[in-house]
């Protein structure tokens, strides 16, 4: 016999253990009618609300088992299905056709046990179509479609993974199992590409954030870690789109809109890339890096007025921060205030002394104050970490003169003007000394 042949032998068996049963019992049989009629339609909550009251009511009304027993299979629940048929056995042991149903869902565990083992041993395609068919049988069975998802990340077509996992969790919302090991397949699978993106790896990288974002299309993360390769690859454009996808599922995450001002930067939309930083230190006070940027965009637009305070918030948030001290100084000698000037950039190469625009920038300052010795320190420390750059021997050579070191300051002078760039400025300070 087939199995649609199987399926309706067992329908009329039940009716007619249905109709058994009112004849018997009366009433509480009419219900148990109403609670079938509800099953065949696939209205499991309400067959169990009927029927549960009944067998509670009746603890040894076979029927009321059998009918509740298969209620829970419908539903998915495969133990309280055994309980309540195997105690139908129990109170009417002559009943063959209970012990067909008890067969039928014995042989749908044997399924559910080869299934696994199928998964067990890495033989994917098996149990994706042994999974289709338990679900064919039981299309409540929210366990049969979670395991389904699992076997399609085994085979990487995350699109149906998410598809049969989100369909799990839609059935039985109240179990958290799905939910949990849901996100945690999604969380593995960024992790696998943040690791493959430290490598330097981002084709393989990307290929993990769309598989994560296959799987949760509202999972900000993906677009956010895409983004950020994009970035880093120069694909401005494709990156901006990425990061506004993400702040589209997630607007309170700050680090996306230092992304999206940095690609509006690079795009030369210096307004929006400045609304987005300020979006960033909006929605954290304390993010540095939103404040850096904004000090350093409006430094960039001669805004002097707006650039100080950023500035001086990125101190005050860490006061080691040395790039804030060196733009700061930078600021403050285009408004010849070489005093301040010289107070943050001898903090700047005292946090790094290998920056050789600070020692320059503090050369500058000094000179300018007639602090003739110490701009010539400056200056040689450039020269440092940085051999017969033109700049610095400009301010070197200004300090051997003021110095009165004529033949020295001349010098300095020669060597700058071998700099195209410099030959200008270096042929003007050498007529000083000739």
């Amino acid at each position: 016999m087939n199995q649609r042949g199987k399926a309706m032998k067992q329908v009329l068996a039940v009716l007619m253990v249905l109709l058994g049963a009112v004849l018997a019992f009366g009433q509480g049989s009419d219900d148990l009618i109403k609670a079938y009629d509800s099953l065949q339609r696939g209205e499991y909550q309400t067959a169990f609300d009927i029927c549960k009251p009944i067998v509670d009511a009746d603890p040894n009304y076979a029927g009321a088992n059998f009918l509740l027993g298969k209620i829970y299979y419908g539903m998915g629940d495969l133990d309280n299905a055994k309980i309540y048929v195997d105690k139908a056995i129990e109170l009417d042991r002559a009943n063959m056709e209970y012990r067909d149903v008890r067969n039928t869902m014995a042989a749908f565990i044997s399924k559910l046990s080869e299934a696994s083992r199928l998964v067990a041993s890495a033989d994917y395609q098996g149990a994706k179509k042994l999974y289709l068919e338990i679900i064919k049988e039981n299309k409540s069975f929210a366990e049969a479609y979670y395991s389904l998802g699992v076997v399609f990340v085994r085979l990487q077509d995350y699109s149906s993974a998410a598809e049969y996992m989100n369909k799990a969790i839609q059935m039985k919302p109240s179990e958290e199992k799905y939910k949990k090991n849901f996100q945690s397949l999604i969380s593995q699978v960024l992790s696998e590409g943040a690791q493959l993106m430290q490598r330097k790896n981002y084709p393989g990288a990307l290929e993990k954030f769309q598989q994560a974002a296959s799987l949760d299309s509202n999972d900000y993360r993906s677009y956010y870690l895409s983004a950020v390769i994009n970035l880093d690859e120069k694909n401005y454009t494709k990156a901006q789109g990425l990061i506004s996808k993400c702040i589209e599922k997630n607007p309170n995450n700050p680090k996306a809109f230092l992304v999206l001002g940095k690609a509006q930067t690079k795009l030369n939309n210096i307004p929006e890339a400045l609304k987005s930083f300020e979006m960033a230190t909006n929605i954290d006070s304390q993010y540095l890096d939103g404040w850096i940027n904004i000090g350093q965009i409006y430094y960039q637009l001669k805004d002097f007025s707006n650039a100080i305070p950023a500035l001086n918030k990125v101190i005050e948030i860490n006061v080691d921060y040395e790039t804030a001290y060196e733009l700061l100084g930078a600021i403050y000698i285009e408004m010849n205030n070489y005093k301040d000037a010289i107070t943050v950039l001898s903090k700047a190469v005292q946090l790094d002394s290998k920056s050789t625009t600070s020692w320059l920038r503090l050369a500058t300052a000094q000179n300018k104050l007639g602090q003739c010795e110490e701009a010539k320190v400056s200056a040689n420390n450039a020269l440092k970490l940085k051999v017969n750059w033109a700049p610095a021997l400009i301010e070197l050579g200004i300090s051997e003169r003021c110095l009165g070191n004529r033949s020295a300051a001349k010098q300095a002078f020669q060597l700058a003007g071998k700099d195209l760039k410099w030959k200008s400025v270096a042929e003007f300070e050498l007529k000083t000394v000739q």
